[in-house]
């Protein structure tokens, strides 16, 4: 019996040297483990230092500037930044023309676009302290001089001093250089841009008297690039836009997968019965939450965009669109004309004998008809259908068979002919024709377009809503049963427990789901392409059915281009990207530490 307890004990128990071998062996394997983790955290630092380097490089160097006006040719040698609002207006009034009302819609008005051109100036200002011989009038009625008048109490002195460089100076880099260009050769580069580049310029540009500016460390990266819209010039262009339409893809993206992804967790882990259909939506979930990107683009695009169109183009609430009027079609369709069409409240007239009242009755028709949106309207009309009531309304001969003598017909639309022939209908020219045409189309466009913020939010929406319904379970799951029990004994019910005890307990972890899955709607980009961002937009979205667009699509466009001074911006966008994703993880590290309950 000892003998084969002492068999087992040497069975277990290895002699010396065979266990200091194992140990040895067992701590080769250790160190190379620990080398192995050095390693792989030095290629992710390496990598991190090579992309922050990359985007620093783009984002900062040297330019080369030129103006198609010097500005001290506009101020008698004062520097522009020393001028007042009402100098910097003049300078706009001056030389901008007709556009000073375009600056006013995009810089001062309180009203939308819509009603832009319909509103007083004191709806325009948001001010009815604004001059009383002025006040009343439409901004169209009113002399330059007033409308400058108004830029200069109304509008920022950067957004003018802005306005003035980019309508007046014409402020263009024609060429720029990194920052490691810049710290190693910057005599080279500045002989360069001061020789064969502004050369080049001055033979494209037809300026023999152009002069360059070379800016040394020039940062794309400034307050007047996040304060700027877009622009085709780069040296003007910022991401205003994009960085409020991103801000209000997190807002709807929060206001809708919050609620919906914590509902749907809080019934998984604390209604559901355990069972093969509880864990078969579970499965699905975390499937859902592997699903490309672009796959939920594709769904917003047939759901959101398309079936939807009327609730996310705004339609069924009555807003973003312009509901067509008799007298707004009499202004469109007069120029066709030469202006003989006119509307008095009461009957159309014109001064021509040709256009009697019921002609022009039945072109304001199909102008109504074309331009009012409907509920099932989810597209503009095709140009052959519009072509074909307008020349209807005008008693035009319309050809539609596949064989004709093409040179007996004036012009074609879409497999149609229309003839005019003098003789026979002397209402209208082939040339008034088309420019009907022209203004029908563009009263058409008035038609429900689903392509909004609020598409693209829901979109968005559905992409993270499976991660946080994963994030919430969990952080629900980790809350002790004990926590449920002691509040079922004091008599508390189910709801109770779980709003009172439940959820707070779980909240940190929630919110840290949250916020990093919205950090990740953020960044990007394949599902907004395919929901119909714009690529260029310098008018700020003013509601949750406005177009809109986004910083990555913004960094998209601008790397599209071949201008290499749009890679430079990009860049800074890039940082500025960075910077709202970092401190979106910020928040989240926070709220888990200040909110976190240990049990």
């Amino acid at each position: 019996m000892a003998e084969a307890k002492d068999k087992q004990r040497r069975h277990y128990m290895p002699k010396e040297a065979d266990f200091f071998r194992h140990l040895e062996q067992r701590h080769r394997r250790g160190r190379f483990g620990q080398l192995f983790n050095c390693f792989s955290i030095a290629v992710a630092g390496l990598a991190l230092v090579a992309l922050f380097f990359n985007v620093a490089n783009e984002a900062f160097g040297t330019i080369g500037v030129v103006n198609t006006i010097e500005p001290e040719a506009l101020t008698d040698g004062k520097p522009l930044a020393d001028l007042n609002n009402d100098e910097l207006a003049t300078i706009l009034a001056d030389h901008v023309g007709r556009r000073l009302r375009v600056l006013i819609r995009d810089t001062i008005s309180q009203v939308e676009n819509a009603r832009f051109t319909k509103a007083t100036v004191a709806e325009i200002v948001g001010d009815d302290k604004v001059d009383p011989a002025i006040a009343g009038e439409l901004l169209k009625a009113i002399s330059a001089e007033q409308q400058a008048g108004l830029l200069a109490r109304y509008a920022d002195q950067g957004a003018l001093r802005s306005l003035v460089l980019e309508e007046v100076v014409e402020r263009k880099a024609i060429a720029s250089y990194t920052l490691w260009e810049t710290i190693f050769e910057f005599d080279a580069i500045k002989s360069e841009i001061e020789g064969p580049i502004l050369e080049q310029y001055k033979k494209a540009e037809g300026q023999d008297e152009a002069k360059v500016a070379v800016v040394r460390f020039h940062s794309w990266l400034n307050s007047d690039f996040l304060t700027r819209p877009m622009s085709s010039s780069p040296a003007l262009a910022g991401v205003r836009t994009a960085l409020i339409g991103s801000i209000g893809l997190m807002i709807v993206v929060v206001l809708v997968a919050l609620p919906i992804g914590v509902g749907a967790a809080i019934y998984l882990e604390e209604y559901a019965h355990p069972g093969f259909v509880n864990r078969l939506i579970e499965t699905n979930v975390r499937n859902l939450a592997g699903v490309p990107s672009i796959i939920y683009g594709m769904l917003g695009l047939a759901i959101f965009v398309r079936a939807l169109a009327p609730f996310t183009s705004g339609m069924i609430f009555h807003t973003n669109f312009d509901v067509p009027t008799v007298e707004t079609v009499v202004e469109r369709i007069a120029p066709a004309f030469d202006g003989a069409v006119a509307y008095d409240g009461n009957e159309l007239a014109s001064e021509r004998e040709a256009l009697d009242a019921r002609t022009l009755g039945r072109i304001v028709d199909t102008f109504l008809r074309f331009g009012t949106p409907s509920l099932t309207m989810l597209g503009n009309s095709s140009v052959a259908d519009m072509a074909n009531a307008l020349a209807e309304a005008l008693d035009i001969a319309v050809d539609v068979t596949a064989t004709r003598a093409d040179e007996e017909w004036d012009i074609e639309v879409r497999g149609s002919a229309y003839r005019f022939d003098v003789a026979e209908n002397p209402r209208i020219s082939d040339a008034a024709f088309d420019r009907l045409m022209a203004s029908l189309a563009r009263i058409n466009s008035f038609a429900p377009n689903g392509r909004t913020l609020v598409s693209a939010g829901l979109t968005l929406a559905l992409l993270i809503l499976p991660i946080i319904i994963i994030n919430a379970q969990e952080a629900i799951r980790a809350v002790p049963y004990t926590i449920r029990e002691a509040s079922y004994g004091l008599g508390a019910t189910r709801w109770q427990t779980i709003w009172k005890q439940v959820l707070p307990a779980a909240l940190p972890g929630i919110m840290t789901g949250t916020i990093l899955s919205v950090s990740r709607a953020v960044g990007e980009t394949a599902p907004l392409i395919v929901v119909g961002a714009a690529t260029f937009l310098v008018t700020d979205p003013t509601s949750p059915f406005s177009q809109f667009t986004a910083m990555p699509i913004q960094i998209y466009q601008w790397t599209a281009r071949p201008q290499g001074q749009f890679a430079d911006i990009a860049a800074a966008a890039i940082i500025v990207l960075l910077a709202l994703m970092l401190t979106l993880n910020a928040a989240a590290i926070f709220l888990r530490n200040r909110y976190s309950i240990r049990f």
